[in-house]
């Protein structure tokens, strides 16, 4: 009896409330997951917003900066891929 007095002394001292107890914030870490499984497609969606240039003529030259990397990627492929062929034979 008088250890258990004593721990409730002790946890009272540093400030142990039962909203704090283990099983409480077992369910808060759960209750948290599921707020970041369900937000992750929202915070994805918002940053590939934030990657956007602020006005239309330097998304315009983003996208065309695009396209020539796109185009440079299929070019080098392309000649990998003769390269390959071409050894083979």
């Amino acid at each position: 009896m008088l250890k258990g007095l004593w721990m409730q002394a002790v946890l009272n001292r540093v400030g142990y409330t039962p909203e704090i107890s283990h099983g409480v914030l077992v369910e808060m870490a759960e209750h948290k997951k599921d707020l970041e499984k369900k937000t992750k497609p929202i915070l994805d969606t918002l940053r590939s917003y934030q990657d956007l240039p602020p006005d239309k003529a330097l998304a315009a030259l983003a996208i065309e900066d695009k396209k020539r990397q796109y185009a440079a990627a299929e070019k080098y492929l392309e000649d990998v891929l003769q390269s390959a062929l071409a050894s083979s034979e």
